[in-house]
């Protein structure tokens, strides 16, 4: 993973989450421009379901999608 892995130095500001503790994850997913997240919060992350374009989903869903 470390080979592919992409270093994000500069975030952006995120406060959307009902767990402020989670935004990191939020503005992670904003500044590297990935298209899912995948979270088991079920209360917090994943009740949002995307985050600009980055869809939120469980870490199942994630692999059902990728074995398409």
């Amino acid at each position: 993973m470390r080979g592919i892995a992409e270093l994000l130095t500069e975030l952006p500001i995120i406060d959307v989450s009902a767990d402020p503790a989670d935004n990191f994850l939020l503005a992670m997913a904003e500044a590297g421009g990935a298209d899912y997240l995948a979270t088991g919060d079920k209360r917090d992350v994943l009740a949002l379901r995307r985050h600009g374009a980055t869809r939120i989903v469980t870490t199942r869903r994630l692999l059902e999608l990728l074995k398409r």
